[in-house]
């Protein structure tokens, strides 16, 4: 700022004002969240972060409406006066001030700081004449190119060319609509895939619950009908816990999700400010540079519904496309228990005593180890291991069912 403060107006000061106190909490936040982080308590470190995020977008306002934002030129030619300034005579009073005073640690920050300033300045210098020799490259010949202000000489190496970009290439028509399919069928897919949960979990416990029941009342009691009244009794009670509670489970995770939507638009409502610069955060955490951030986040702000879409992605890490179906979870769950707890039961249908378990006990581990192996190719693990590891928990189960069902007579007479 270099008009007279005496005349400024009232307004001119409440900017300048709200420009050094944006300023000062930035810097306070970002102190504050690196100490957050030294102690161990990171989600507090971030809500410092996102809020000295929202402090800049702020300044950065305040900054272009008092007019201190001019030309990269004068930009330049500003920020080299005033480094000048700090390094040959700010910083060299201050630290002998603290001297004086006794200050040793301060006196240490700002000679830190003041040869840091020394390689500011040669940055900025050579940017500076690196410009006013584009300027002056670009025009007119019959123009003269403009005097150059005489700038303190700083010894810096020449910036490393940046590496040349490919040109992209032409998409087709043909590419584009593809790829358009193979996205939303690849979401589904994807979506498909969670619901292996509920089946797997579905069959597994079809199988192992069933199989340790009509086992142990297969050697309880040596009656068909009283095992198939059992068995099915508890297989259609099975299939209803298990339906029940996967859509209840389903259906409040997707209530949860709609909620977090809502309160993400409400908040893009009401602090659309605040919104911008967490998306500005949110694509540096990405590794893009500040200018990068703002400018995507600028342009993604153009469309509110893209900018509501872009949040809840990025900050909640869900989609506002839900893909989560209650009944669908339901039936899935309840089918795969009843088709799978039917296996132990079917050959006490065709066969009596002893030879029913012989048959029964078999038939559920191999279909375990089948559903191991389905899940192991899906999961795109050893499909022999994972069954395996089903298989030694059926046996387990099936072995339980055995004891139980010949030791509870015994011990009741």
């Amino acid at each position: 700022m270099t008009a007279d403060p005496s005349s400024l107006t009232q307004t001119e000061k409440n900017l300048w004002n709200a420009i050094v106190g944006e300023a000062m909490a930035y810097l306070k936040y970002n102190a504050f969240a690196h100490q957050a982080l030294e102690e161990g308590h990171p989600e507090v470190a971030q809500v410092f972060q996102e809020v000295a995020g929202a402090e800049t977008i702020h300044g950065l306002n305040h900054l272009r409406v008092a007019g201190a934002v001019g030309s990269s030129l004068d930009n330049l030619r500003a920020v080299v006066e005033g480094e000048s300034k700090e390094f040959s005579a700010m910083y060299p009073r201050m630290i002998q001030q603290a001297r004086d005073e006794g200050r040793a640690d301060a006196a240490g920050s700002f000679a830190l700081a003041m040869e840091r300033e020394r390689h500011h300045l040669a940055m900025f210098t050579r940017a500076l004449e690196q410009l006013q020799a584009k300027q002056a490259a670009h025009l007119p010949r019959a123009a003269a190119p403009a005097q150059a202000q005489p700038m303190p000489e700083a010894a810096v190496a020449p910036p490393a060319p940046l590496p040349a970009v490919p040109e992209a290439a032409a998409l087709g028509v043909e590419d584009y609509t593809a790829a358009t399919m193979e996205l939303d069928k690849e979401r589904w897919r994807v979506a498909s895939l969670g619901r292996l949960r509920e089946v797997v979990f579905g069959a597994q416990d079809g199988l192992l619950s069933t199989v340790a029941l009509v086992t142990s009342v297969a050697v309880a009691v040596g009656n068909n009908a009283t095992v198939l009244v059992a068995g099915l009794a508890a297989a259609l009670a099975g299939m209803i816990s298990m339906a029940s509670g996967a859509y209840l489970g389903s259906r409040a995770e997707q209530d949860v999700q709609r909620a977090e939507v809502a309160r993400e638009a409400q908040e893009l409502e009401e602090n659309p400010a605040e919104e911008l610069a967490e998306l500005v955060v949110v694509f540096q955490r990405e590794g893009r540079s500040y200018e990068e951030a703002s400018r995507m986040a600028g342009e993604i702000s153009q469309d509110k519904e893209l900018w509501l879409k872009t949040l809840v992605e990025k900050e909640l890490g869900i989609s506002t496309e839900e893909t989560t179906n209650p009944i669908k979870d339901a039936l899935a769950m309840g089918a795969s228990f009843i088709l799978a707890a039917l296996v132990p039961i079917v050959p006490y249908f065709l066969l009596q005593g002893n030879a029913a378990i012989a048959v029964s006990v078999p038939a559920a581990l191999l279909g375990l180890f089948v559903l191991g192996m389905i899940k192991g190719r899906l999961v795109r693990r050893s499909p022999i291991l994972q069954g395996l590891e089903i298989l030694v928990i059926g046996s387990i189960s099936a072995g339980l069912g055995f004891l139980l069902g010949d030791v509870i007579p015994r011990l009741i007479g």
